[in-house]
């Protein structure tokens, strides 16, 4: 097969030996897990083109590797080894690691380069690497440019927001996980430029909408599912531009207020009733094989604004990239999970964003050509480096001239090679975070036993308590208008896994005023609920239920079987 004129030559000459003399699909079996993968063409070119050897995990294995470093939702009491005082962190006190506050880790009384050691040809890179790890400080929690969201994690931009994670230019939203430029939202999961919205999962630009999913535009409305549009409507799937439809059907305005007033929204069995009713419609109305628009070449879910983005998942405006997880603005990049700001030339790296040729890397930020790094921000050229800001030609924290900082990266990637370090990730064993504390746990759960026969760790003390419930659900106030301030002070246990939770006064008020029952659920198991409700994060062989057209699509065999999914031109037919 003929080279692919469109990619540039090697960026780098410090590997210049990773050559393709064609590009051909390879199939080949995972390192980790041993399932065979497919390597294609086009993958081969960007390999070389980045000087990087073909990867030897699998790309779910390689996701895997990556996300169990993140820490969305786990969130520990401890000391700061700087001030010491109390703080919330995501770090459990248990692991050997120095934590500041964030104030802490980004004033001027400290400086990561104070913590630079020489490189060891006679040791591992990884061994060398975790030692920094060790002994550099790490804040406590990614809280950045936000008021009042200690105890929300990966914030950036955000005001008055309580356990949010994932949580990007919000204001007075909680519980929630990658709620994005959204104001006064509630348990939600993946919603962005909405307000007043309370248990919605993938929904955008929408107002005052509850218990919905895939929605978009969609105003004053409960339970629906793919609905783009809509205004007073309730139960419904697939429709568009409706006012005042019940379950499909027009009810018009009167049969609508009559609906709500038979079935009032503070009533748990009204709302069990709607979703029942929905998903039973689903199984009649054709379903969409994929969620996304504005696209162009793009294989995965929940695509939007892209051009060539394969395999690739929750993805706001994306080019030529693939096995991308969570992200915007993302160009001519492979293997990125959690990327914020916009990057490009981007491969293995988590938690990342605004730079370019950021790869192996996690929290890095505003950087170029960082390599094999954690925590670093506005940075340029460094390689396995720990904890610096605005830095530059620094290798394990230490400060070099340009000359041998190219000459010592040469070196140490030909020691990598030898050691067969070079192009993998860190090993999971570098992670700080156990199975159950990662976000690893929600994508790909596994019991116990399993986490720890793969050789993870686990935690058995996550923090939480039971037992010391001051009320029992049956005697909350039932109705909205009896709701006061002071159901803050009472503690109750979770009707799942009884595990004690308390609300808020934002909660309180948020649901007073929108006339919806108190949960009987704690954060936790709402949190894994609507995660639940989500189409896996993995692609099958499907076929159009109306014209036959084969697609991939993230419903699993099971999941065809049950709902009559459509090809997209076949889907716009039968629903405009």
């Amino acid at each position: 097969m003929a080279r692919n004129p469109s990619f540039r030559k090697p960026e780098l000459d410090f590997a210049a030996d990773v050559t393709y003399s064609m590009y051909n699909s390879e199939i080949k079996s995972c390192k980790n897990c041993k399932a065979t993968f497919a390597i294609d063409a086009s993958d081969f070119g960007f390999y070389e083109k980045i000087n990087v050897p073909p990867p030897t995990f699998c790309p779910d294995c390689r996701q895997k590797r990556r996300i169990i470093f993140r820490n969305f939702k786990t969130l520990y009491k401890r000391t700061s080894n700087k001030s010491g005082k109390s703080i919330i962190a995501m770090y459990s006190p248990k692991v050997p690691y120095k934590v500041y506050t964030h104030e802490e880790w980004w004033s001027d009384e400290w400086d990561a380069k104070s913590y630079g050691k020489n490189f060891d040809f006679s040791r591992p890179f990884f061994k060398q690497f975790n030692e920094l790890l060790l002994a550099v400080p790490r804040f406590n929690v990614m809280n950045i440019q936000s008021q009042n969201c200690e105890y929300s994690n990966m914030t950036l931009r955000s005001k008055n927001c309580y356990l949010v994670f994932g949580c990007v230019d919000n204001e007075d939203c909680a519980y929630g996980h990658i709620v994005w430029e959204s104001k006064d939202c509630l348990d939600n999961l993946y919603v962005h430029h909405s307000e007043l919205c309370y248990e919605c999962v993938d929904c955008l630009w929408s107002y005052k909408l509850f218990y919905s999913q895939e929605c978009e535009s969609c105003t004053e409305s409960v339970g629906l599912y793919d609905c783009r549009g809509c205004l007073n409507c309730i139960g419904c799937v697939g429709l568009q531009q409706k006012s005042y439809y019940i379950f499909n059907e027009n009810v018009g305005k009167a049969g609508y207020e009559k609906f709500l007033k038979d079935h009032p929204l503070h009533d748990p069995s009204a709302i069990a009733m709607i979703l029942e009713k929905q998903r039973e419609l689903r199984k009649k109305v054709p379903q969409r094989h994929f969620f996304g628009s504005h696209n162009n070449s793009a294989s995965g879910n929940h695509l939007y604004n892209a051009k060539n983005v394969h395999h690739s998942f929750d993805v706001k405006r994306g080019e030529d990239s693939k096995y991308i997880f969570t992200g915007g603005k993302v160009v001519d990049s492979y293997d990125l999970s959690f990327v914020g700001g916009g990057i490009e030339s981007g491969y293995e790296a988590i938690t990342c964003g605004g730079g370019q040729s950021t790869r192996f890397s996690h929290i890095v930020y505003n950087s170029t050509d960082a390599w094999y790094s954690d925590t670093c921000y506005s940075s340029r050229n460094i390689f396995g480096c720990s904890g610096l800001r605005s830095a530059e030609y620094c290798i394990l924290n230490k400060q070099y001239s340009k000359e041998s900082f190219d000459e010592l990266r040469k070196k140490i990637i030909e020691h990598m090679k030898k050691t067969g370090e070079w192009g993998e990730f860190f090993p999971q064993a570098l992670s700080p975070f156990a199975y159950n504390e990662s976000i690893i746990s929600e994508y790909f759960p596994l019991t116990k036993e399993e986490a720890l026969s793969q050789g993870y760790r686990w935690e058995d003390d996550i923090p939480m308590t039971v037992g010391q419930e001051t009320t029992s659900h049956d005697k909350l106030p039932a109705r909205p208008e009896d709701y006061q301030p002071d159901l803050d002070n009472e503690i109750l246990a979770c009707v799942s896994c009884r595990r004690n939770y308390r609300f808020i006064p934002m909660e309180i008020n948020f649901l007073k005023r929108s006339a919806l029952f108190l949960p009987r659920e704690c954060f936790n198991c709402r949190h894994q609920r609507r995660m639940n409700m989500r189409n896996p994060r993995m692609l099958w062989d499907g076929a159009c239920n109306r014209c036959d057209a084969v697609f991939k699509t993230s419903y699993p065999p099971d999941k065809q079987k049950e709902l009559p999914i459509f090809c997209e031109a076949c889907y716009k037919r039968e629903m405009a």
